[in-house]
This record gives C-alpha cells, structure tokens and sequence, in this order.
C-alpha cells in the first residue's frame, strides 16, 4: 500500500506542473482549405484557370465539329467514292480524332499543372504567414483544423490568416 501511495504521489507530483504548463499554452488552429480558398489571390486564380479551360473547350468544341462535319461528309459521299479516296478520308478523320485526344489531353494537363502551382504557390505563402503571425501574436502551437477532433471556436484563426494574406504584398 505504501508503494502504490508513493507511486501515486510520484505520478500526481510529475502530472501538475505538466497541467500547469499545458494551462499556459497559447493554441490556435486553421482551417487550412478554408483559409486559402477565400484569398483574394486563389480566386483570381480559379478565375484564370476558368477562363483558359473556356479557351480550351471552345477550341475542341471547334475540331469536335470539324470531325462530325467531316463524317457526315464521309457517309454523304462514300458510294460515289473510289476505294482509294474513301481510305483516305476515313485516314484523314482517324488522324483528326487523334489529334483531338491529344489537344484534349494537353489540354488538361496544362489544367492540372497551373492549378497544382497555384496551389502550392499560395500554400508556401501560407504557412509562411502562419509561422510570422503565430510568433507575432505568441502562439505556442498553430495547428491545422483537420488534425484534432474538437477546438473551441474561440481559437479558431482562420479569418484572421485569410485577411493576413489578402494584404500581403508579396503576392
């Protein structure tokens, strides 16, 4: 019994200064997506990648019309086509279908590279604005809302780190 009061003691003895440490921490957290999708910045972006996709679409909207013209052309004519001229178009739409999966193609990649840079150029300025106003503002810990299961909404620094990079100059 004696053992088990002095393990007590030692267990109780080690465990208040660490609630009374933990008690003094400064703890905030971000809703990171939230924080950097409503940037004034990031919705340029969108509105830049939205308008080269239109770009992009409307030029495969074209040759997609192109190859559907050219087919009914094709079907319109074939009976009155030699052997050798109905080959050649039916080459030439092959090669036209070709080049419109590769356009299109292209096309999506360009998407997906422009948006992963713009993600991971406002991600960087992100985390960048968090470390300088967590030291500013004396924060212990700035953590990512995702990463815990409850934050009391009182420490929630989202809007303030959106505003922070919205007046940044260092876009």
């Amino acid at each position: 019994m004696k053992r088990s009061m002095i393990a007590l003691g030692v267990v109780l003895g080690l465990s208040l200064p660490l609630a009374a440490s933990a008690a003094d921490l400064k703890i905030g957290y971000v809703d990171v997506k939230s924080a950097v999708e409503n940037t004034q910045r990031y919705q340029q972006g969108i509105k830049a990648l939205s308008s080269l996709k239109k770009k992009k679409e409307k030029a495969l909207d074209e040759l997609r019309n192109r190859i559907e013209q050219a087919q009914k052309d094709l079907l319109g004519q074939s009976m009155a086509m030699s052997q050798d001229r109905l080959a050649e178009k039916q080459r030439d739409i092959k090669d036209m279908r070709k080049n419109f999966n590769r356009q299109q193609q292209d096309a999506q990649e360009e998407l997906i590279n422009r948006k992963n840079q713009l993600d991971q150029k406002i991600l960087k300025r992100f985390y960048e604005v968090v470390r300088s106003y967590g030291k500013e503002q004396h924060y212990d810990m700035v953590l990512p809302k995702s990463s815990s299961i409850y934050f009391d909404p009182s420490h929630d620094l989202t809007a303030a780190i959106t505003k922070k990079l919205d007046e940044d100059k260092q876009k």
